[in-house]
């Protein structure tokens, strides 16, 4: 059986969180497959080692961690992968059961491209209007991409954070998202009390404010008309 989704994680310096989610996302899948492709950077020799001794697929980077590193690797797992579907992963979640085939159906039943998950911990998740990790067709990356650059799947100039809050809202105005409350992937962070605090917390929330400037500076992008009916009608001009 083909596999109808990769499972992209972008990591740094958690040797100790590999074998968790291999196994949690094992126990998660029941009627559709998924590959997990762990991101790593050159430099991460612990990182690196852990995915050998777990016998994990690792798409390595020639890069050292700098601004954008997370929105990279997810856009570098993508150029090399070729599933129809993609989750933008991390190393602190649990997979319940049955995710996959939930995120798939609800796609269908309501012809959306953008799949919220449930992380059970994000106020702004529970409400459904955001989705901190998100199942993603491939189509939906190719035909629009992010706010302006088609063919791209996150902005890179964030630090780390926001990077998820720009996709999301984007997709929101397209009218290609939807929340699926059911679609369980837990985020086990810190700020929930479900995780330590580590030096890698410590680096993707060092540049806050900044991040959250950038995103208040790119809003426009997305709330400036450019809906799908928005931007329909201006392809069927552009054809006449």
């Amino acid at each position: 059986m083909s596999a109808a989704c990769a499972v992209v994680v972008p990591v740094l310096n958690r040797p100790e969180r590999v074998v968790p989610l291999i196994e949690s996302l094992d126990a998660s899948l029941v009627h559709h497959e998924a590959v997990l492709y762990f991101v790593v950077s050159q430099h991460d020799h612990d990182e690196r080692a852990a995915l050998w001794d777990a016998g994990a697929a690792g798409l390595v980077v020639p890069w050292k961690r700098e601004r954008g590193d997370y929105a990279r690797k997810v856009n570098h797992a993508v150029r090399l992968t070729d599933e129809p579907w993609l989750f933008f992963g991390a190393d602190d979640l649990r997979f319940e059961k049955g995710w996959l085939d939930i995120a798939l159906t609800f796609a269908s039943r309501w012809s959306k491209r953008v799949i919220g998950t449930n992380d059970l911990g994000n106020s702004e998740v529970k409400a459904g209007r955001h989705s901190t990790h998100s199942h993603v067709a491939r189509s939906y990356i190719e035909e629009w991409g992010t706010a302006d650059q088609p063919g791209v799947a996150l902005h890179e100039g964030y630090d780390h954070q926001f990077v998820d809050n720009e996709f999301i809202e984007t997709a929101r105005h397209r009218g290609q998202f939807v929340h699926v409350p059911s679609c369980v992937v837990e985020h086990l962070h810190p700020h929930w009390g479900k995780g330590p605090v580590d030096d890698t917390y410590r680096m993707a929330l060092a540049e806050t404010k900044r991040d959250r400037e950038l995103f208040r500076s790119r809003r426009h992008l997305w709330r400036g008309g450019r809906t799908q009916r928005g931007v329909q009608a201006r392809a069927r001009a552009r054809q006449r």
